[in-house]
């Protein structure tokens, strides 16, 4: 998979984001890390893979971002970003999903954004968001008023 061009083709997110970073593909995730890490310590028991996960393996066509990826890059990215207003923040945390009316967004997975924050990873389908966020960090941020 070409991770630079997935991440400009989806999310606009220049290409030059990825310099001095490697990828690395195991069987359902692709993890970046600096390019000076040294893959013979992938050899190491204790080390199962180097680096942050920046996209899962739906299957061999769909590759899903992580969260973490996207508070990293999401900042550069131009498009399918939705920035949601507070009230739309804790409604999407709440009940997991939100309707959403725009005509900018693609179907697919898309960046949540609140102000300037990157919230993370929803799927849009047909004005319907789905929150795809680690569930213990969509209930820790509804219940303790990070959004404010």
């Amino acid at each position: 998979m070409q991770i630079r061009k997935y991440f400009f083709d989806r999310f606009g997110v220049p290409q030059d984001v990825f310099n001095g970073y490697t990828f690395f593909e195991s069987s359902r995730s692709v993890w970046f890390c600096s390019a000076t890490f040294n893959p013979t310590l992938l050899e190491m028991k204790k080390i199962e893979y180097p680096g942050i996960r920046l996209l899962r393996k739906i299957n061999q066509y769909t590759y899903k971002p992580t969260t973490y990826a996207l508070q990293l890059i999401g900042q550069r990215a131009t498009k399918n970003i939705i920035r949601l207003k507070r009230e739309q923040v804790m409604e999407l945390l709440r009940r997991g999903e939100l309707q959403v009316s725009t005509g900018t967004l693609q179907d697919g997975y898309v960046i949540v954004a609140y102000r300037e924050d990157i919230i993370g990873c929803a799927l849009y389908r047909q004005g319907l968001l789905k929150a795809q966020l680690p569930r213990g960090r969509a209930e820790a941020m509804a219940l303790s008023g990070l959004i404010g």
